[in-house]
């Protein structure tokens, strides 16, 4: 049997087939002999070396009688250690994957039809259960008997398809790991570009499209017009409703802006309620004011916050690009304009012009002048005394702020007080002026000069400052010789625990309380109550219509009589008349402090006046002594 095997295999190859990449060493007989003076039987056996080699397994079927001849290998192949009887059946039927059958009989019947020689690729399951891939060439001849047969060569290829499955999954875990990459880069890219609450542009995507604005081919810019839009009393929301309501609304209006954006134009959100709206060239840009106006009008609406209706209003600043303007300068020049309408009453546009930009210039050289005050040491204390409104006699001293601008002489707060809260500055000053005030102070009093006491304003946010109380020389003085001054607007009704634990701190240093302009803020009897104040100053504001009328003087008569009911002392300040002395004495009030008394000055001019008050008060004294008695 085998030597029939190989002696068809040899006629095979005779015939052209095997199209198999077999080597082998040939025996040294027949070293460099042409094919065609090579015997049978040495064809045969240099063929079989070359198989053996290959590890290429070999089959022999009649196909008239059915009988399949197989070497070794090829049993080895298909999982069988022995050779069986030639008629022990069809292997290949008892091994083919179910899968593979039909396409793998189609093939071969379709190869024994054609007469050629064939490829053939499938999958077999050996007796132990293992699949195996087998590749397989065939080809059919007719033997000396007149039978036709197919002879054919196996060979396992498991190894590698698994390598190259192995591969193609490792090449497959690579892609879908480069897109995630890549979508996870997008996701961040998008993520960076984007305003994660409404999925609007953010502001460094707006900056990056300003910096690709096109040009025209004569290097013109064209005029774009920007809104910088801005939510009024949006905080309110935020405070009273919660953050949830905010972000609605934000989502709310962010839709309502985005209606009013053509396809060809941006929309930006750039703050917490702040968004950019960039309007095509030509026409929108041209109609920019109208298009302000019809903003303003859809946002005064209403907006829906968790079940609540809120009225916000709107600020819009509003500037254009040009051939001197890019576009980051012209955002710049919108959020100017804006500031300058957010300080007018209710929803206002405003246009950047020339006059905005000098005005803009000249808070940037204050600001400027303001930082280099403070390396300068150019910020002193000026004094306003207040007198006992009974005697008329002097019963303390308030602390102003003062600017020794190099150009513009002495400066009042109004001067530089916003500008300074604006650049973060306001407590390097507020810690300059209690320096040198409490040094004057203890000056006055080393001198035997009749100060009282002295108060200074504080802010809500100074009073937070662990470090507050350090430049104050409280330890040895009187308790409530230092009077911090309290804003009203502190919202005294709502104390929470910081600010709480922080005027304690201040009551223990031997500091008071007393509370500035009364009036214009929040501050109810509840409150009152709650901070229990030294003394409570009212607002000049409602000082000077005094005179006017009853109304005005049953309105301050009913201020002090609820301070007197709460054992808080009243203190009226801007008192500017001979008039306004009287009705305040005859009201009760406590303190008078203004201009009809004495108007702020500074530290020396503050010494001078008490000691020429104190010898005139003497001079008064002396001359009350030596008057002859008055004749009976």
């Amino acid at each position: 049997m085998e030597r029939c095997l190989k002696t068809n295999l040899s006629r095979a190859i005779l015939l052209g087939w095997a199209d198999v990449n077999v080597t082998s060493e040939p025996s040294s007989q027949s070293d460099g002999a042409p094919l065609d003076t090579v015997s049978p039987d040495d064809m045969a056996r240099r063929l079989r070396l070359a198989l053996d080699v290959s590890k290429i397994g070999v089959f022999d079927a009649d196909l008239e009688t059915g009988h399949v001849t197989r070497d070794a290998v090829l049993m080895q192949i298909f999982g069988y250690d022995a050779l069986p009887d030639e008629d022990a059946g069809d292997l290949l039927e008892k091994t083919l994957h179910p899968d593979d059958r039909e396409q793998t009989w189609a093939t071969i019947n379709a190869g024994i039809a054609s007469g050629e020689p064939f490829f053939n690729a499938f999958r077999i399951i050996r007796p132990d259960g293992e699949v195996r891939y087998i590749r397989s060439r065939s080809v059919t001849f007719q033997d000396d008997n007149g039978h036709k047969r197919l002879l054919g060569a196996n060979w396992d290829v498991t190894e590698d398809i698994m390598l190259q499955q192995s591969l193609e999954q490792a090449r497959a875990l690579s892609e879908t790991r480069y897109k995630a990459l890549e979508g996870a880069w997008r996701e961040i890219e998008r993520r960076a570009l984007h305003d994660q609450l409404t999925g609007l542009a953010n502001r460094h995507a707006l900056l990056h499209w300003l910096d690709s604005l096109p040009t025209l081919p004569d290097d013109t810019c064209p005029s774009r017009a920007i809104l910088h839009i801005d939510l009024n009393r949006f905080k309110e929301i935020n405070d009273t409703l919660g953050h949830r309501a905010g972000d609605a609304a934000i989502i709310y209006v962010a839709g309502l802006l985005e209606g009013l954006r053509h396809q060809d134009e941006w929309l930006a959100r750039i703050g917490g309620d702040e968004f950019a709206l960039m309007l095509s060239v030509g026409k929108r840009s041209g109609n920019a004011a109208v298009i302000a106006e019809d903003i303003i009008r859809v946002l005064e609406e209403p907006i829906p916050c968790e079940g609540h209706l809120c009225r916000c209003g709107v600020s819009i600043g509003l500037a254009h690009t040009s051939d001197a303007v890019d576009g980051r300068q012209a955002l710049i020049n919108a959020a100017i304009a804006l500031s300058y309408a957010k300080a007018q009453k209710g929803s206002r546009a405003m246009v950047f012009t020339a006059e905005l930009e000098n005005r803009n210039r000249a808070i940037k050289q204050t600001a400027d002048d303001i930082l280099r005050g403070l390396e300068n040491d150019a910020f002193i204390p000026f004094y306003q005394l207040q007198f006992d409104a009974k005697t008329l006699e002097v019963c303390g001293v308030e602390t102003l702020a003062r600017w020794q601008h190099p150009e513009h002489g002495i400066l009042a707060p109004d001067r530089f007080l916003k500008i300074a809260e604006d650049i973060d500055v306001m407590w390097r000053i507020d810690r300059l002026l209690a320096e040198k005030a409490s040094a004057d102070f203890l000056r006055w009093r080393g001198e035997g000069l009749q100060v009282p006491r002295m108060s200074m304003n504080v802010s809500a946010r100074r009073l937070l400052d662990p470090q507050l109380l350090a430049p104050f020389p409280t330890k040895n003085l009187p308790k409530g010789t230092f009077v911090f001054e309290m804003l009203e607007s502190i919202f005294l009704d709502a104390l929470d625990g910081e600010m709480s634990r922080a005027i304690d701190r201040i009551r223990k240093a031997g500091i008071a309380i007393e509370i500035d302009d009364f009036g214009t803020g929040h501050a109810s009897v509840l409150g009152l109550t709650t901070l229990h104040p030294k003394r409570l100053k009212i607002d000049r504001a409602l000082i000077a219509p005094l005179t006017r009328g009853e109304r005005h003087r049953r309105l301050i008569a009913a201020i002090i009589e609820m301070g007197h009911a709460l054992d808080i002392e009243i203190v009226a300040e801007g008192v500017e008349t001979q008039a306004q002395i009287d009705l305040l004495r005859t009201m009760g009030c406590d303190v008078l402090q203004g201009y009809a008394l004495a108007r702020p000055m500074s530290a020396q001019n503050l010494a001078v006046f008490l000691q020429t008050r104190a010898v005139a008060v003497a001079d008064a004294a002396l001359r009350t002594e030596s008057s002859p008695p008055a004749a009976e």
